[in-house]
């Protein structure tokens, strides 16, 4: 049956509805050929390319080589910076150890150590403790080398690390860094003599190559 034929439709409906049902059947046939006409523009668009040369990429910066530089800089500081911290430390541990350790200890700081403290102290400062010059010295060039890596040009900065690290000391226990300790002052002095020998090794790996 076509839905436009109102002298069918007339059979099955009432005339009061007839005029009803041929508005719907119009309306329809308009919807569908609106449709029709959406989807032929939509595939217009689809195959129309627009060339847009005034748009230009996006560039956060994120992922340049700039930015990547500076990040990788950035860490190196916040690495370096936090060895000479660690160095300040191990000073300053190795300076109390040795000032606990003296024998004209003040009535004052005895009242606040046992007498097993600074025997303690004695021992983590001789040969083999765990304060001595040597155990101290090979501790800072390990942390030292692990930083650097095998980049030779990074033994300057471990160099000065460890030159601020005991002036950072100094500081911290309110004495000129001449005034510091004998065994720290010979705890930087022996590392010093390591870091040139550390140079040195790379010098002579240049010259056999």
């Amino acid at each position: 049956m076509e839905i436009n034929d109102t002298t069918k439709i007339s059979s099955f409906y009432p005339k009061s509805e007839v005029k009803s049902v041929r508005k719907s059947s119009q309306t329809s046939n308009t919807s569908a050929a609106s449709a029709q006409e959406s989807g032929i523009s939509a595939l217009q668009k689809q195959d129309t390319f627009v060339r847009q040369e005034s748009v230009a990429p996006a560039d956060t910066g994120i992922y340049s080589k700039e930015s990547i530089t500076k990040t990788i800089e950035e860490l190196e500081d916040q690495r370096t910076q936090a060895f000479v911290s660690m160095i300040e430390k191990m000073f300053q541990s190795q300076s109390n150890s040795e000032f606990l350790s003296v024998g004209d200890i003040t009535k004052n700081i005895s009242l606040h150590f046992s007498t097993e403290d600074i025997e303690a102290a004695k021992e983590s400062i001789s040969d083999g403790g765990f304060y001595s010059v040597d155990a101290v010295a090979t501790r800072i060039m390990d942390m030292a080398m692990s930083l650097a890596g095998d980049d030779p040009e990074k033994i300057s900065v471990m160099r000065d690390a460890v030159t601020k690290g005991f002036g950072k000391a100094a500081e911290t226990l309110h004495l000129k860094e001449d005034d510091m300790p004998d065994i720290t002052k010979d705890t930087l002095a022996e590392v010093m003599k390591r870091f040139d020998d550390w140079e040195e090794s790379y010098k002579k790996t240049e010259e056999t190559v």
